[in-house]
């Protein structure tokens, strides 16, 4: 593996990220989509996601009805999760042709038990947390190259730049000059990908926003990795 960035995106925003197949493939990026309500969705947002999935991108899970992992687990049993979440999500996928290798934390609320679980049904996790201070000081968003394959859990960073010199996104290419460096990977995530003039949930990147970071990060030679391209 050579130092790469994961970039993630969560939720069902689908028919905005469709709409940016373009752009990754401009800048030879692959990134994952965590879909929860699967079992919801429209005939329009599976068909989106198909074409997301055949241009290179991974699908992962991010629960059936996005509940609260350890909050869940800890309320009932980890097994009635497992059975309530976990299970019919992963079935729910797999009836439309859909094999997640990967999970995202709903709220990113996570605990032992849960990551040892989870384990068993997904090859990494991801969790991670609002940036506080600065991205590249920040140690536990960053993972070595050479320890991701016994790496389960990957820890990134919440990223909803709002243009490209917004703060967030010199922080970033901070962190990618440090990869580069040190032969490392790094997670973002965020959730929907749209222009600020469009309707959608608060936690967005801007088009331009992404782009910069594509770029930054081709020029600098950093691989954009999907999830289902980890060890």
């Amino acid at each position: 593996m050579t130092p790469g960035l994961l970039l993630t995106f969560d939720d069902r925003n689908m028919l905005h990220w469709e709409k940016q197949i373009p752009l990754f493939e401009k800048y030879d990026a692959h990134v994952t989509f965590f879909i929860d309500h699967f079992d919801e969705l429209t005939t329009e947002q599976l068909e989106a996601l198909q074409k997301l999935r055949n241009a290179g991108h991974a699908i992962g899970c991010h629960g059936l009805k996005h509940r609260n992992a350890a909050e869940y687990s800890e309320e009932y049993s980890i097994e009635k999760y497992i059975s309530d979440e976990i299970a019919p999500a992963i079935e729910s996928m797999n009836k439309m042709g859909f094999f997640p290798t990967s999970f995202a934390y709903p709220y990113s609320k996570r605990n032992e038990k849960t990551d040892n679980e989870l384990l068993k049904y997904f090859r990494h996790l991801r969790c991670g947390s609002p940036v506080k201070g600065e991205i590249v000081k920040t140690e536990r968003y960053f993972v070595k190259i050479e320890d991701v394959h016994k790496k389960g859990r990957l820890d990134g960073a919440s990223f909803h730049p709002k243009s490209k010199i917004d703060e967030l996104v010199s922080q970033a290419k901070k962190a990618i000059d440090r990869i580069s460096k040190n032969g490392e990977l790094l997670v973002l995530y965020a959730h929907d990908i749209r222009n600020e003039s469009e309707d959608g949930p608060k936690h967005f990147i801007t088009i331009d926003a992404l782009e910069e970071i594509l770029l930054y990060s081709k020029i600098n030679h950093i691989k954009l990795y999907s999830f289902d391209e980890l060890p």
